[in-house]
């Protein structure tokens, strides 16, 4: 995926912080990003909790997604990032549903296969 820095803010974060941030969007693990920048584990502990007090956020997944959101990055092709909150939240929305009857295992699934084609035809229908 590639992203580009918007002109929004750039002095929100650090170019260190900043540089992270891109590198999380870009859907790098921790241990990924801390070899590549050759961070140890404080400094890059550090630059994490640095933007997710400026984000606002508790997480990497949390981050990217707000940094998106305030348009301090911009999506230039689909991201995961949005499928996996789409799935999340759709999952949360209708969790209960899957507790109607656990004990018959025909009634499950089939309300199981109702959500996945309910979520399929709204993932269809947004736009991502």
């Amino acid at each position: 995926m590639k992203t580009q820095t918007l002109l929004g803010s750039p002095d929100k974060f650090t170019s260190s912080e900043f540089t992270v941030l891109k590198s999380m969007a870009l859907g790098l693990s921790c241990d990924e990003i801390r070899n590549l920048l050759g961070l140890k584990g404080d400094k890059y502990e550090s630059l994490c909790q640095g933007l997710f007090q400026k984000l606002g956020a508790s997480n990497h997944y949390t981050a990217v997604k707000k940094a998106y959101q305030n348009k301090y990055l911009d999506r230039k092709e689909l991201s995961l990032e949005d499928l996996k909150s789409f799935s999340l939240e759709f999952a949360y929305k209708n969790v209960e549903k899957l507790k109607i009857n656990p004990t018959d295992p025909k009634h499950l699934l089939w309300e199981f296969y109702d959500l996945l084609l309910d979520f399929h035809f709204q993932l269809e229908n947004k736009q991502l």
